[in-house]
């Protein structure tokens, strides 16, 4: 979904299609009277494309899905081309950047819509590790509601600081993404978000991940569920079936894999973990144990 390409702190950031809060976004992008789709691949999308306004596509390659219409295509070096348009815009109409502001409080209220009082939400686990962790730390997120937040609340502000699953969107994606990241990138911290769903597939790269000494950390979205389909079941009037995960002992689980473990229910809790030094050779593996019910109302 491009994070990181314009930094999130940047007057003119106005959110991420298709993950939190998405309908706002859309909103506000169908408020819009000109598109620039640079480089932009509409298998990501979760929704179909619904704004009406004509769209200049800049890519490497043409638009053959045609999932957007683009009056303009702009086939070539993407750089190049957004020189070119820089070079020429003229000063028309735009957004102020009050107008942008007061879109971007808008999205933050409806991001933390559905909080329950006194219990760990997963916009607490989110705000909680941009909080203590570095600007520059790179995070993956595995697929599942927990994406969704992440995609959208995680504040990033350099390309490949957040990697996370598209099209496909394939369970089990960040935990070997987040060992890449680091072999690849030592110097950085490197978080990864997971369910306990998508964990339970890969729960062997734990064992990996202490073999090659990877100080990451693993943060675990624990409420014994496959959320994401259980919504959507609903959305649909079907009952839950197939939904529900038995309980894991996260601690033993990381522990049997060499990694080192702790479990929380409480924002204060994860703060205190998250910001504990950690040995640089071993894998965190942190439980949190969440409400769900933050999903439905943001779904």
């Amino acid at each position: 979904m491009a994070k990181g390409i314009l930094p999130e702190d940047h007057p003119y950031y106005a959110g991420t299609l298709d993950m939190a809060c998405n309908q706002l976004v859309w909103d506000f992008l169908s408020g819009t009277d000109l598109i620039l789709a640079t480089g932009f691949d509409a298998v990501e999308l979760i929704k179909p494309w619904t704004p009406t306004a004509p769209v200049v596509h800049i890519d490497s390659t043409p638009n053959t899905d045609q999932i957007y219409l683009s009056d303009i295509e702009l086939v070539g070096d993407i750089g190049a081309a957004l020189d070119q348009i820089r070079g020429n815009i003229g000063q028309g109409a735009r957004w102020t950047e009050a107008e942008i502001a007061s879109h971007r409080d808008r999205l933050v209220d409806a991001y933390y819509a559905g909080k329950v009082a006194r219990k760990l939400n997963p916009t607490d686990v989110v705000d909680v590790a941009r909080a203590v962790m570095p600007r520059d730390t790179i995070v993956t997120t595995d697929v599942g509601s927990h994406k969704l937040l992440v995609g959208q609340g995680w504040t990033t502000y350099a390309p490949k600081g957040v990697l996370m699953s598209n099209g496909l969107s394939s369970m089990g994606y960040s935990l070997p993404a987040a060992l890449t990241a680091k072999i690849l990138m030592p110097d950085r911290d490197v978080v990864c978000f997971t369910g306990d769903g998508g964990l339970a597939m890969v729960q062997g790269e734990l064992r990996l991940a202490s073999s090659l000494s990877l100080g990451l950390k693993i943060v675990v979205f624990c409420d014994n569920s496959l959320n994401r389909i259980e919504l959507k079941q609903m959305a649909r009037q079907y009952p839950s079936s197939g939904t529900v995960i038995d309980e894991t002992d996260m601690i033993k689980l990381a522990e049997s894999m060499d990694c080192d473990a702790a479990s929380t229910d409480n924002a204060a809790d994860l703060e205190r973990i998250l910001s504990a030094p950690q040995r640089p050779d071993k894998p965190l593996l942190i439980a949190a144990q969440i409400d769900p019910a933050q999903y439905a109302a943001q779904f």
